[in-house]
């Protein structure tokens, strides 16, 4: 690496003199110089421990419940004025320290966790009723902030305390945060476009300068979203019953010998830190008991600095049917599906075809090499098995199995959720943004400043954003939040169709660039960000603030 590290970052890490860091006790907990934490760009660290594989279940976080009875403290958030909004539901969550086991017969690692769980529970919200969550941190010494990932929320509930300071929650502290839980809005017709309705959204710490710690931490939990179109796919059988949807965020995490995690970015210049134990929603490499017949998962890319590759051992392709927050227009066979980090697969695997036994197995295997936080290298076959289903459930023939199915190569029959492209007639500018590691991680050679703004896009217009990369071998995966965007070109060529509607992290390859559309439809004015997702590159200033203007 040549990435020269700034005093700053030095003394945010605790690296002047300092070994590695332990995470543990809900603080950190300093281990003495000299103790072993190899560097992530020399070799991966290692964790001590060892334990076998597929002897745990996979857990599945619980459905976070809400209540109508309303706040009594007078406080408010933004909420959209928009037709059809019902009631809003009412929501508390404590953000606390929890022991958890995430290697099997080690129960004692420290975690963080919304409501005390890693992953937090799962949000299950439907379209038109307003979602306002009151979050709360009784974690010793962390401010943290909540940023719930892909929505269509205002600037005050975005989540990011770079560009809307008053919602950072101390500890002992609660804020209120407003998801609306609408599309966004057409200026010309004042109804949403339903088109861009999300369905896959995640939540996560988003505190400047220490994302990647809390995230780490295991802050992080699905935010999952259904309208009327999405019911009728279940109610019709098109799509699984919800009962057979399951959430699934992969990260790898670094133990030390009493199974708390290690966390010392500063130990490959903040390039990005990599695990070597991978965890599936919390647990490591588990097992999962399922029916003969079509399941949903949403697949989640929550590392900080790790991408993947997945394929299941059978050679059996999976049915891509979501891209990030939002469904496809149908469904996509994909025999691997690449992940860039915070990226995420909405797919349908199918056991229909395995007889019911504990000896019909699959994995679902990770293929894609990764040494530092450069990104990924090749792949290897058969990779890592990261998590195991066993077809070894009785077929529930109460419930209908899913009839979709992709569609015949270049039939684009809209099957799913209807995509309106946005046309180059409405775009009114080009933007050029160029992330590098020129005397640190920036965007455009400057690093982050949260009180300037790099962009003023016009509200309700649709601008070109070129993002390029210019960090050599570096990989950024780009998040822009507040709206969708829908890429263009990738390094000058049309996009595989997979990629070619709507993403709110897009990957950008050694040298690469892509040319997105991007609308600024926003019911509230304010200020939003955009940034690298590898978390420590964000925390380290890889990130860039745009206001939009009435």
């Amino acid at each position: 690496m040549k990435r020269r590290l700034t005093r700053r970052e030095l003394i945010k890490y605790g690296m002047l003199g300092l070994g590695s860091i332990t995470l543990g006790s809900g603080a950190y907990r300093l281990l003495s110089q000299g103790a072993s934490s190899a560097r992530a760009d020399e070799d991966l660290p290692r964790t001590p421990i060892k334990f076998t594989p597929f002897t745990q279940a996979l857990p599945v976080p619980p459905p976070k419940q809400g209540v109508t009875t309303p706040f009594t403290d007078g406080r408010h958030c933004v909420l959209p004025s928009v037709s059809g909004l019902t009631a809003p539901k009412f929501y508390t969550v404590q953000l606390r320290p929890v022991t958890q086991e995430l290697i099997p017969g080690f129960p004692q690692t420290v975690v963080w966790g919304y409501d005390g769980m890693y992953p937090g529970p799962t949000f299950r919200v439907n379209h038109n009723e307003p979602a306002i969550v009151r979050f709360t941190n009784n974690i010793t010494g962390v401010n943290t902030i909540v940023h719930n990932h892909g929505g269509h929320t205002s600037s005050e509930s975005d989540g990011s305390d770079s560009v809307f300071p008053s919602q950072v929650t101390g500890p002992g502290q609660s804020k209120d945060f407003c998801y609306g839980n609408i599309a966004p809005i057409n200026p010309a017709t004042h109804n949403q476009e339903t088109s861009d309705f999300a369905s896959t959204q995640w939540y996560h710490d988003h505190m400047m300068d220490i994302t990647g710690r809390g995230v780490y931490m295991g802050l992080a939990g699905f935010y999952l979203l259904k309208d009327e179109l999405e019911a009728g796919l279940i109610a019709n059988h098109t799509l699984p019953a919800d009962a057979y949807d399951i959430p699934l965020v992969f990260q790898d995490r670094v133990f030390d010998a009493n199974a708390q995690l290690v966390y010392n970015p500063g130990a490959n210049e903040f390039g990005g830190w990599l695990g070597d134990v991978f965890l599936m929603n919390g647990k490591a490499q588990p097992f999962f008991h399922v029916e003969p017949r079509k399941y949903r998962f949403r697949l989640l890319n929550g590392s900080n600095a790790r991408w993947y590759e997945l394929t299941l051992s059978n050679g059996q392709s999976m049915l891509q049917i979501g891209k990030d927050s939002w469904l496809l227009p149908f469904g996509v066979n994909r025999s691997s599906i690449r992940f860039g980090l915070a990226e995420r697969a909405d797919v349908i695997i199918d056991f229909s075809k395995f007889p019911v036994s504990p000896n019909s197995v699959v994995y679902l295997n990770n293929i894609l090499q990764q040494n530092d936080g450069r990104g990924p290298g090749g792949t290897s076959r058969p990779g890592t098995s990261l998590l195991k289903f066993i077809v070894d459930l009785p077929l529930n023939t109460n419930v209908p199995d899913a009839t979709i199915t992709a569609n015949a190569a270049g039939d684009q029959t809209v099957t799913l959720r209807p995509n309106i492209a946005i046309s180059p007639t409405e775009i009114v500018r080009t933007r050029n943004f160029e992330f590098d590691d020129k005397d640190g991680w920036s965007i455009n050679e400057r690093r982050f400043d949260p009180n300037r703004n790099d962009a003023t896009p016009q509200s309700n217009t649709a601008e070109r954003w070129v993002l390029e990369n210019d960090g050599g071998d570096w990989q950024h995966p780009i998040h822009i939040h507040l709206e969708a965007h829908q890429v263009q070109k990738i390094n000058g060529r049309t996009p595989p169709v997979y990629q070619s509607f709507k993403s709110d992290t897009t990957q950008l390859g050694p040298d690469g660039t892509a040319e997105v559309f991007i609308k600024f439809r926003t019911f509230a004015p304010g200020r939003w960000v955009f940034h690298c997702h590898n978390l420590e590159h964000e925390d380290n200033a890889m990130m860039a603030a745009f206001q939009v203007i009435p």
